[in-house]
């Protein structure tokens, strides 16, 4: 069976990735003033064997249960306050700094050798 061509960095969007060619992007000044790739010491503590596949109800507001720069990834769908009847009925400026205590205490458990988070919006 022929294996079709691959694709490559378009000047506007594809529809699709087969055998993608991404130098054309990798090869921009996009990050080239970032400087050569550097070892970070580590910089993290143990995530607490009690804690390992466990579901811990409660905010993200507060997170008293994880240690600093113990996370390496969150993934999170924050309530939209739009009026569905599990939202609190917040203000512009609750619902700010709902969100902007939400993501302070996310960056305080972050791994600062890579914490990554995935916000479903």
């Amino acid at each position: 069976m022929k294996r079709p061509k691959g694709t490559e960095t378009s000047a506007f969007g594809t529809n699709g990735r087969i055998n993608h060619d991404s130098s054309k992007f990798y090869n921009s000044k996009l990050y080239s003033e970032l400087g050569d790739k550097k070892v970070l010491d580590k910089n993290e503590n143990d995530f607490p064997d009690d804690l390992e596949n466990k579901f811990i109800l409660g905010s993200a507001e507060n997170m008293k249960e994880l240690p600093d720069n113990s996370v390496h990834l969150m993934i999170t769908s924050p309530p939209y306050n739009v009026s569905k009847e599990y939202d609190e009925d917040l203000s512009l400026k609750e619902y700010l700094q709902l969100l902007e205590n939400s993501f302070k205490e996310t960056f305080r458990v972050f791994s600062k050798i890579g914490g990554r988070a995935c916000i479903n919006v």
